[in-house]
């Protein structure tokens, strides 16, 4: 199972929000962030075919309408969610999101990796960021592929590729 942990202040961020704005209600900039979040889910459903769950990670500056919106929306797509509220009330805030994290565990599910295993690392990546990210490809510059060389030489070519985060130019 997959928690998507999403809060009110990365959505409208996402939604063409500046930082320095981001504590005020703005139902427009939340609902503009939604396609993101949307993204995540579609990519642990439809890609690495898991079950998963939104939490919806509630902090003081977070009004009961931006709350709402996003639990409506979110329910109306069909997206399975969940509000936490650990950082008001610690663990008794995350009992519900506990509760359905155990419920999708015993949930049977048919991973898949994003990518063919037996590809190379550069093909992994390359597969990764077309198929997650939307990307048209990659570039490897000469010291990354030397790096890719050594960890191939190496064998770890044959292990899973994490790439949790992501930088460009």
């Amino acid at each position: 199972a997959v928690v998507i942990v999403a809060t009110i202040r990365a959505l409208k961020m996402h939604g063409g929000l500046a930082k320095t704005e981001l504590g005020a209600e703005n139902l427009e900039a939340l609902e503009k962030g939604l396609p993101n979040l949307l993204r995540h889910v579609s990519n642990i459903r439809d890609v690495y075919k898991l079950p998963s769950v939104v939490a919806v990670n509630r902090f003081p500056t977070d009004t009961d309408a931006e709350v709402a919106l996003i639990i409506e929306k979110c329910k109306e797509l069909g997206v399975n969610v969940v509000l936490s509220n650990v950082w008001a009330e610690g663990g008794k805030g995350g009992v519900e999101l506990e509760e359905e994290v155990v419920r999708l565990c015993e949930m049977p599910n048919d991973f898949s990796f994003s990518y063919d295993t037996d590809n190379t690392i550069a093909g992994k990546i390359e597969t990764i960021v077309k198929r997650i990210y939307g990307g048209a490809g990659i570039t490897i510059e000469a010291a990354a592929k030397k790096q890719i060389d050594t960890l191939t030489a190496l064998g770890f070519d044959k292990l899973p590729i994490c790439m949790a985060k992501t930088q460009y130019s």
